[in-house]
């Protein structure tokens, strides 16, 4: 005898059917009309199992008794060892920078939203910037979004946040302040190169979380989504935390990857090695 819930049979079935290909990314689940009779069960059974199903990230949220929508999963790469570090870089002609540059060669088109706002740090990025909690800063934010014509329509998938002192988000080029342009931006070398910022350090923290208010509104977030959160601090050649890049990204759409090259002289070296 099957000592499951009536929704975990539900759940576990469309969720086989989900994972083996029956339903693909975008396609509609039958409704609960349809499930109610199939299963024997009371509507809330239904709508219970539904639940479940939003939560574990796999359908979209529905509307009284019309079907779910299988989710997509967008799998979009950011590589944080190249990022910043001159292996792939702005395109100048086009005024497209990395981040775009990056997704467009994975086959998707990109897009951002520049916005520009002077207000006081929150904690956590006054840690990142050693200074003063409330201390008046610069934030430059880009909502990014991809697509795929014909397939994916456009998605956000990041919420990238500079944070700078005020000094150095002011400084200009050619009589004009480029932190606070508010749209893309592209500069030989990059932007903080441009201002006579030459960054030596990187620190990089990376979380996993769940999603503020804010952002999962901005992300379209269904319940339950959890966000990626990846902080790059930049050090300058005097020591001092110039700037703080806070890109926040839903589970689903996008992660981080790393390609990092092995010492073998201190490997060589060391016979205690652990695997």
């Amino acid at each position: 005898m099957d000592s499951r819930a009536r929704w975990q049979v539900v759940y576990d079935d469309l969720r086989e059917a989900i994972e083996q290909g029956k339903y693909a990314p975008g396609d509609q689940l039958p409704p609960e009309r349809e499930l109610v009779e199939r299963y024997g069960v009371a509507r809330s059974t239904i709508r219970n199992a539904f639940t479940r199903l939003e939560q574990a990230g796999l359908v979209s949220a529905g509307a009284g008794s019309v079907g779910r929508t299988v989710r997509s999963s967008l799998e979009i790469s950011f590589n944080a060892t190249k990022f910043e570090v001159g292996e792939y870089q702005d395109d100048v002609v086009r005024g497209v920078d990395q981040w775009a540059n990056d997704v467009e060669h994975q086959g998707w088109e990109a897009r951002q939203q520049v916005t520009v706002t002077q207000r006081a740090a929150p904690a956590q990025v006054a840690k990142w910037l050693d200074v003063e909690s409330k201390t008046r800063l610069y934030r430059r934010r880009r909502i990014r979004s991809v697509r795929r014509p014909g397939a994916i329509e456009w998605t956000p998938a990041m919420i990238a946040d500079s944070w700078f002192p005020e000094d150095i988000a002011t400084r200009q080029v050619n009589g004009v302040a480029p932190l606070l342009e508010e749209r893309d931006i592209t500069m030989p070398g990059g932007i903080i190169a441009s201002l006579g910022i030459r960054q030596v350090k990187f620190i990089d923290e990376l979380r996993s979380r769940m999603p503020r208010d804010e952002e999962a509104e901005l992300l379209l977030l269904p319940k339950g989504t959890p966000v990626g959160e990846h902080a790059r601090i930049g050090i300058d050649d005097q020591g001092r935390r110039v700037r703080v890049l806070v890109s926040v990204f839903a589970g689903d759409r996008q992660f981080v990857r790393y390609e990092l090259a092995v010492n073998q002289s201190a490997l060589s070296g060391n016979r205690g090695e652990s695997s």
